[in-house]
């Protein structure tokens, strides 16, 4: 893609304004709802002080334990008992800009954005903190991270963290440890109480990504199982609790390592060298990252070769979800170290894949932010990132689809900054909300042949444990909202796997356990199509409604609808709106409704059905709380939704 001059120029003039600031902020913790908030916190203060009672009777009986300690430069730590045996976490240890294109859109890159991290923050918990006078984060003195809860010098710092983060954030004084957001601020964590460290992060600074380059390993230091084999692929307390997490903080997204036991084998797993993903590895609404192996020229940054490494866990989840979501290179990555404030190190695994993706999706909001800096909220909810990422990976198989180990394809940050400047012109990106027994219906033509690609992405509220039980199929999935393509009689449906039959890899059909689905049409022929979002059975939500995110690109061959809905004659006004929103319908229609829902899913105005024939139809928004809102109008079998701002 080519920037146009204007588009340029439209760029320089709002870089300044991408900083998350305090109005930022503000706006966004004003979409959180209290008694979610409430009972968050309290449900993870009782998980927290269970666990530390069970460890700290474990460790009374069994002196020769220790609660933390290294081997083979591998972090662990003890965080429960479960089955009367310890659990442990651990550690999951610039050619990688390259690789998943983020070097395209820093400065100097092709595409002209020079996004570098600029006044945007993420959190990173690790098994210590981030050196933060290593000279990778410092500039006329002043460091660019922040380790909150300890010291980030001498012995309160940690050389796996501070590898991470150089891999998000380092400046690049040295060329080949740059980092994805060379500019970007970090607040840095151990990760002896992660959880209620996010929730504050969340609640309080309205934090948007984090990194999580550790997880509970199947094997122990001592290559014993050390979890119960019910374990690894089961949707547990911690998948779930992480869950109601990232429901409750919409704009959250938990960046997640896959883990490293790709050659390893246990009894009682989904099949031969599948089901590894453990713990909140096995949650919904994050994001899970395997580990490639890409080689890359280094002058041109084309990929000539890209394998999986053969250590990156596989999935899927034992319910069949696809997990993990995307790859990013993560073998032999060259970063910060803490040995000294000038050190550096080659170190390998999903901990060095999964800050890559961290800090190239705080780009992505950067760029989003860019591009709408007169909306309320000026970034991407965590299902639109989350999905935007997938949406645009590069399928790194000689077979189309999702895998075991890659997921959905090996991230790729310029197709992804591509579609988000391309919104709503060559491409759909939409945040809406779907009420119960509702359908939104998009029509959008195919002018060349070439691929065609739609993804529908949301944040599922918590589902129910499944901690004890074996390979459970039963899904996690509680709203399952379905994704469709229709042409001339022929339906296209999203990607899925099949448990009964995993050796063939991912199918297309009804996905009923994920809440990501996309669909890829090759070959796509020039027609018109109809793009549905539905959901089956009743939404189990704040106000029976839910969110979602809806991405639709294609190889520069869609001509989309001239509103971007079918009811392409309404139209609204004035937006934003103060005291009245107009709505002139400019056609005859029947069973008419408007609902007016306010960003979290609560009807504020709700019409009676009726006929309408082109008049003017107004709402009083006089009473109304300032911010974002979703017009949802409906008729007979047609729906259309626009983004409405209150002020």
């Amino acid at each position: 893609m080519k920037l146009t001059l204007f588009q340029i120029l439209a760029l320089t003039v709002v870089a300044n304004v991408a900083a998350q600031n305090a109005e930022d902020r503000n706006k966004i913790k004003s979409v959180q709802d209290a008694k979610s908030v409430e009972l968050l916190n309290d449900k993870i203060a009782k998980r927290d002080g269970e666990r530390k009672q069970k460890v700290s009777l474990y460790l009374s009986q069994h002196p020769e334990k220790q609660i933390e300690y290294t081997v083979n430069n591998r972090n662990f730590r003890m965080i429960d008992v479960v089955d009367n045996k310890p659990l442990y976490i651990a550690t999951d240890n610039s050619s990688e800009a390259m690789a998943i294109r983020t070097n395209r859109i820093n400065p100097g890159g092709a595409l002209g954005l020079s996004l570098d991290g600029s006044g945007m923050t993420a959190g990173i918990w690790d098994g210590g903190r981030v050196l933060q006078t290593h000279v990778e984060f410092v500039s006329n003195g002043v460091s660019r991270i922040t380790p909150v809860d300890g010291s980030g010098t001498g012995e309160g710092t940690n050389f796996h963290a501070t590898h991470v983060g150089g891999t998000i954030a380092a400046t690049g004084l040295v060329r080949n440890a740059k980092g994805m957001a060379p500019a970007a601020l970090l607040r840095s964590y151990d990760w002896g109480a992660d959880l209620a460290e996010m929730t504050v992060e969340a609640r309080d600074n309205a934090m948007l990504i984090s990194n999580h380059s550790y997880g509970v390993p199947i094997f122990g230091d001592d290559n014993t199982m050390q979890v119960p084999n019910w374990y690894p692929g089961c949707y547990n307390d911690d998948s779930a609790l992480l869950d109601q997490f990232a429901f409750t903080y919409e704009y959250y997204l938990m960046v997640k390592s896959a883990g490293n036991e790709g050659v390893s084998n246990y009894t009682g797993g989904l099949g031969a060298g599948l089901d590894k993903l453990t713990s909140e590895a096995a949650s919904k609404n994050n994001i899970v990252i395997a580990n490639a192996d890409a080689t890359v020229h280094p002058v041109t940054g084309v990929t000539t070769s890209l394998m999986i490494n053969v250590s990156s866990s596989q999935g899927p989840t034992d319910d069949g979800r696809i997990k993990p979501d995307v790859a990013a290179d993560g073998t032999s990555v060259y970063s910060t170290y803490n040995t000294n404030d000038s050190a550096y190190e080659n170190l390998s695994g999903t901990s060095m894949a999964a800050p890559g993706i961290t800090g190239s999706a705080l780009l992505l909001q950067q760029h989003y932010a860019n591009l709408h800096p007169n909306d309320a909220i000026r970034y991407m909810r965590s299902a639109t990132l989350r999905g935007l990422i997938c949406h645009s990976a590069t399928d790194a198989n000689s077979t189309p689809g999702p895998d075991f180990r890659f997921g959905y394809g090996m991230m790729n940050s310029e197709a992804a900054v591509n579609i988000i400047t391309n919104a709503n012109n060559q491409n759909l990106l939409l945040e809406s909300s779907l009420q119960n027994n509702t359908t939104y219906t998009y029509n959008f033509s195919v002018t060349s042949a070439g691929t065609v690609t739609a993804t529908l992405c949301w944040t599922d509220p918590a589902g129910t444990s499944r901690e004890g039980l074996l390979n459970s199929p039963l899904a996690a999935l509680v709203n399952d909202l379905d994704l469709r393509i229709t042409r001339n009689g022929t339906t296209y449906y999203p990607w899925k796997y099949s448990l009964s039959d995993l050796s063939g890899g991912a199918i297309t059909g009804d996905n009923i356990v994920d809440n990501l689905e996309k669909i890829e049409i090759f070959n796509a022929e020039p027609g018109d199509y109809t793009l549905t979002v539905s959901h089956k059975g009743s939404l189990r939500n704040v106000n029976g409604a839910q969110k979602y995110s809806l991405i639709l690109s294609g190889s520069n061959n869609l001509a989309l609808s001239a509103d971007k809905n079918v009811l392409g004659n309404v139209t609204v006004w004035p937006n934003p709106a103060k005291d009245v929103l107009n709505v002139n319908f400019g056609q005859q229609l029947s069973n008419v409704q408007l609902a007016l829902v306010d960003m979290s899913g609560r009807i504020v105005y709700q019409s009676k059905s009726g006929s309408v024939s082109g008049q003017e139809f107004s709402i009083n928004t006089s009473n109304f709380s300032k911010g974002i809102y979703m017009l949802n109008i409906s008729s007979d079998n047609k729906t259309m939704t626009k983004k409405i701002i209150v002020e």
